[in-house]
């Protein structure tokens, strides 16, 4: 398959995912760059409860029917939407109420004042006292530079990416990718995509977040007819909307966080592709397509929280209408990401806290001064025991307790984690970009002196000391990462969010300071262009792709590689080459109503998603079995001489053994598993029906 041909799966996928909540979010009269940054997770939190609702009412989860319902739900939306516009019960547009909040005013907490240089110095010169090139540019200016930024960084991340993986189908092989892909193919042809039976149909009591599932398999069933490559090339399509959606949420969280200072968006736009947490690792290493999908959302979702409580604090019945028709937005956004991982909402939280308990702590202190001291106290009242109820509530919850008590052995001491972190050494023991690096430090320092918007500061180290602390010894505070699974990977994605910001705030000033150096100015006197901010931007930004090789390109590359690419996996070869294509033919040499059994480790749980065959071990968790399961796992080997294993076999409709003869030390993945599925006796009772590679495939007479 080649990567033009994936093209209808990342337009169909992009269409699923971005287009409903958006054209919402702009029928509510949100900006085209704040209703962009919302729109995935409105998309993500309709679609899982639409998911639920249909498999109630026993309507399957297709294209159509999903469409029809989600078309007639938009324009219910948009009509609603303007007969309130036209009662005046919105601020009609919201778009204009949102831009003249971006002008400074007495409540405004943006200072003119330029982040680098001082007030005489070249860099304040010009318009007023904001930076000359960066002053108040046009609309359609800045949406010019931003969308080109975004250009920029979505080659960036998308290139390693499409480079590192063998094929745009290629199935990714790792642990977790198995149990997606096959959930994948199982919400597809059971047309179930609810949260509340289980992925794999344990029972309405099982909870699990199949928002990606249900999301994806839209992708799968637009393509029609299942063939080979559908569901892998699906999934895959998936990683590259996932990363741009994250790219222009990233964009819209600076844009909410310095609505005045739009050349904090533009290089936010580009400086967000440098990190290398997210997506490279999540979406390969890790392969946690639906964690991953959370994550996505945060940047989005963050940013409605951002602009809804800067427009209610803005005060007058405009301002707080937009803020009530924000908060609605971003509380559905927040509805996203805590529905496609509830992980990722306390991620989201963890983002945000810093700004929300600054915003707090104002308001508080005004209503005490104010002498509405009575109201402060009830309102503290009331957090205090609706937040000991939650924590009482969540305590109880058998999820969360399996969750927190997943033991993960310590990687790493707490320093080396910081500087790990902070240095950006997750793909290589080499810092991998020291110039952005530093401009995350400098960024950091520049907010601080101002005393201005220091809760970006908080929110990224915030991030760092948890990452550091699931990744280091046993302590007492490393309980506060379990909801992450004590994995430092899943913080560390959080990062880039504020990180990304403060590195181009640090841009920002670091440019400023050039400006007025002398030697810039001298050098401005042969070549004008080096002594204006976008020209000495630029240069700032090509040492940095420079000196990080394309931050860090050739190293995400690999991590796709070490994931996708059969010759080159890293932590265990499940497929190779030739056994993808026997898979890929599974439905001719077996038929439709086949079922195989085999170790899943050895590639065999593959057959469902890859060769459209059902399988007796769909993921790589052999705990919990039932009993015909069990013990085809401890017994099959003696297939001839037990007759429970031929009745287990019956019961399960076995009907052909996928064998491979790799071991660890040929690059296989190590197995768990007894190998009562790998030292099969096949001289009698078992028929050769392909081979390729080390894998065989046989049908199963011994019990005829």
């Amino acid at each position: 398959m080649s990567w033009i041909e994936i093209v209808p799966a990342v337009v169909a996928c992009v269409v699923v995912l971005v287009a409903p909540g958006t054209l919402v979010a702009r029928a509510a009269g949100a900006p085209t760059w704040l209703a962009l940054g919302l729109g995935p997770g409105l998309t993500v939190a309709y679609l899982t409860v639409l998911a639920t609702v249909l498999a109630r009412a026993g309507v399957a989860w297709t294209p159509a029917s999903v469409g029809l319902v989600t078309a007639g739900s938009v324009v219910a939306v948009v009509l609603v939407a303007t007969v309130l516009r036209r009662l005046r019960a919105v601020p009609r547009p919201l778009t204009a109420v949102l831009s003249a909040l971006d002008e400074r005013g007495p409540d405004s907490p943006w200072s003119r004042r330029p982040l680098g240089g001082s007030a005489g110095s070249p860099a304040s010169r010009g318009t007023g006292s904001a930076p000359r090139s960066w002053a108040r540019p046009s609309t359609w200016t800045w949406r010019t530079w931003t969308a080109a930024a975004l250009l920029v960084s979505s080659v960036l991340v998308l290139v390693p990416t499409v480079v590192g993986t063998a094929s745009p189908d290629a199935p990714l092989q790792q642990w977790d990718a198995v149990y997606h892909l096959n959930g994948l193919a199982l919400v597809h042809e059971t047309g179930d995509a609810s949260q509340l039976n289980g992925l794999y149909g344990d029972g309405a009591s099982v909870y699990y977040p199949t928002a990606w599932h249900a999301v994806v398999s839209l992708v799968v069933g637009a393509a029609g007819t299942l063939t080979a490559s559908t569901v892998t090339a699906a999934a895959n399509a998936s990683t590259l909307v996932m990363s741009l959606v994250w790219l222009v949420g990233a964009a819209a969280f600076a844009r909410a966080a310095f609505p005045r200072r739009p050349e904090v968006t533009v290089l936010a736009a580009v400086l967000v592709a440098a990190f290398s947490m997210f997506p490279t690792v999540q979406l390969s290493t890790l392969a946690q397509w639906p964690n991953g999908l959370s994550t996505t959302l945060i940047p989005g979702a963050a940013a409605g929280v951002l602009v809804c409580v800067r427009a209610w604090r803005s005060g007058g019945p405009g301002g707080r209408a937009a803020g009530l028709v924000v908060g609605v937005l971003a509380l559905g956004a927040a509805g996203g990401v805590a529905l496609a991982q509830p992980s990722g909402f306390v991620g989201l939280v963890v983002v945000l806290l810093p700004f929300v308990l600054t915003v707090a702590w104002v308001a508080a202190r005004d209503a005490w001064r104010a002498g509405r001291r009575t109201l402060v106290v009830a309102v503290l009242a009331t957090l205090a025991v609706v937040g000991a109820a939650g924590a009482l509530v969540v305590a109880r919850s058998s999820v969360l307790e399996m969750v927190l008590g997943f033991a993960r052995a310590p990687q790493r001491e707490i320093p080396v984690s910081v500087v790990r972190l902070l240095t950006d050494q997750v793909l290589s023991p080499v810092p991998g970009n020291l110039v952005v690096s530093v401009l995350v430090v400098v960024g950091a320092v520049a907010l601080v002196r101002r005393r201005q918007d220091r809760w970006l500061v908080v929110s990224a180290a915030l991030v760092v000391v948890l990452a550091a602390l699931a990744a280091g010894p046993d302590n007492p505070l490393r309980v506060l990462t379990g909801i992450w699974y004590t994995q430092a990977a899943r913080i560390e994605a959080f990062y880039p969010v504020p990180a990304s910001v403060l590195a181009a705030v640090g841009a920002v000033a670091v440019v400023g300071r050039l400006r007025s150096s002398e030697r810039v100015l001298r050098a401005a006197q042969r070549r004008p262009w080096v002594g204006t901010p976008a020209g000495l931007t630029v240069l700032l930004l090509v040492v940095a792709l420079v000196t990080s090789a394309g931050f860090q390109a050739p190293q995400r590359a690999v991590r796709y590689a070490e994931a996708y690419d059969p010759g080159r996996i890293e932590w265990g070869t499940m497929l190779s080459a030739e056994e993808i294509a026997l898979l890929r033919d599974l439905p001719d040499l077996v038929g439709e109503d086949a079922v195989v059994l085999g170790d899943p480790f050895n590639g065999s749980a593959y057959a469902w998603s890859v060769g459209r065959t059902h399988v007796v071990f769909p993921q790589l968790n052999l705990s919990g079995l039932d009993p015909a399961r069990q013990y085809l796992l401890d017994h099959f080997d003696d297939v001839r001489t037990d007759p429970w294993v031929c009745r287990y076999a019956e019961n399960l409709g076995v009907t052909h053994l996928y064998l491979d003869t790799a071991e660890p030390e040929d690059g296989a993945k190590p197995s768990p598993a007894p190998r009562a599925l790998r030292d099969v006796d096949v001289s009698e009772g078992f028929v050769l029906v392909a081979q390729a590679g080390t894998a065989s495939l046989y049908e199963v007479t011994a019990c005829d």
